[in-house]
């Protein structure tokens, strides 16, 4: 491992450079909330990707590296080269860090070259939120990305994984992964002290005569779309879709296409968080918590933001058997969990399921929550004393 932090022995605020591929996303932002909250100072390169939140400003220290796109690095290769220019001009920001933190593969590549171009020091870190396709396939250009991402974790002194299934499914199989690991969930984060209950937030119990299906977020899953919208054709009047965020994968001409067919499907754009969670989830009987993007490879093995959002605010999460989210819901006795084709079986469930049993199960969600969902700042307190201990 890395010489001890500088900051151990004069107790000065830990120095942070923190790389990633899109400023605004709620999970980076949330991450350097946390970081800035746990005592840290932070210096921030971020690219910007155009899907959500498009007029977010960043509170604080940050130097823009350009624009890029999701899931393809062929296409991302101009703005990393750029980006590397950037970072070069800004070595002194790398020099004096304590840890440098780097979230995604490609940027992981960006951090080490400022690491070595600097001269630091500092220990690195690197965060995975998935594992893209490509490192799950059987390919020579996918064989070169394992050797480029093992060449990474050669030089990682911690790796940061948002669900513990990256580990037991990629990073140790494939990889051969032994070092430092730790595990920050994508939970959600509120002001302190917790705000009242909004009355947004028990909208739900006014709506009887419907189960009311919420799909929030990231709208990338093509196979979603194409279940809710046989669930929407087939139970009618019985059911309502509500969708809040952007569909990257589909683009968003096709998603409305496919939402405006049925009359009880309600697709309400983008959305801040934490500020429009309550409404959203708040409204909603049941969180669409299925993703089938990389069904042999990440999908599985993730643990959703919506899971944390949705079940916070009780709606109960509907799951796939065999995964990460299985596994998660189910020592708590929380969730439904559906074989795989689901279709069927969510339309019987939702025909049979009564109003009481689901109210009981909705409470026991809420209670639990503070436990499972809330951010308490102490997780990423950890992970700063992980990344700073002598």
């Amino acid at each position: 491992m890395t010489e001890p932090s500088k900051q151990a022995a004069t107790g000065a605020a830990p120095r942070c450079v923190y790389l990633a591929g899109d400023t605004t996303n709620p999970t980076v932002i949330l991450r350097i909330n946390s970081f800035i909250r746990a005592g840290c100072e932070v210096s921030a390169f971020t690219f910007r990707r155009h899907k959500f939140n498009t007029d977010f400003q960043p509170a604080w220290k940050n130097t823009p590296l350009g624009e890029t796109v999701d899931r393809n690095y062929i296409l991302r290769l101009p703005a990393l080269l750029r980006a590397c220019m950037v970072i070069a001009r800004n070595r002194e920001d790398f020099r004096n860090a304590d840890f440098i933190y780097a979230r995604l593969f490609d940027v992981a590549l960006l951090a080490l070259f400022g690491k070595w171009w600097s001269g630091s020091k500092a220990r690195f870190v690197y965060e995975v939120e998935d594992v893209q396709a490509i490192f799950f396939e059987k390919t020579l250009t996918a064989a070169i990305f394992r050797w480029l991402e093992r060449r990474v974790l050669a030089r990682t002194y911690l790796l940061v994984l948002m669900s513990p299934g990256f580990l037991r499914g990629y990073f140790e199989p494939t990889q051969k992964y032994k070092g430092a690991t730790f595990v920050l969930e994508n939970k959600i984060q509120l002001e302190r002290p917790l705000p009242p209950p909004a009355p947004d937030a028990n909208v739900w119990r006014e709506v009887r005569d419907k189960w009311i299906i919420g799909w929030n977020g990231t709208l990338r899953c093509g196979r979603s779309l194409e279940m809710l919208s046989t669930i929407a054709e087939r139970l009618g009047d019985r059911v309502e879709i509500q969708t809040r965020g952007h569909p990257t994968e589909t683009g968003v001409e096709h998603f409305l296409s496919i939402v405006n067919r049925h009359p009880n499907w309600r697709h309400g754009g983008e959305y801040k968080i934490p500020d429009d969670l309550a409404s959203m989830y708040g409204r909603v009987h049941f969180g669409w918590c299925f993703d089938y993007l990389d069904p042999n490879g990440n999908s599985p093995l993730l643990l959703a933001c919506r899971m944390y959002q949705g079940g916070y605010y009780g709606a109960v999460p509907l799951v796939s058997a065999g995964t990460e989210m299985e596994r998660f819901l189910a020592p708590h006795g929380i969730g439904h969990v559906f074989e795989d084709p689901p279709t069927d079986r969510i339309c019987d469930f939702l025909t049979n399921l009564s109003w009481d049993d689901y109210v009981r199960e909705r409470e026991r969600v809420v209670s639990l929550g503070p436990d499972l969902f809330l951010d308490t700042g102490e997780d990423a307190e950890k992970l700063v004393g992980l990344m700073t201990a002598r």
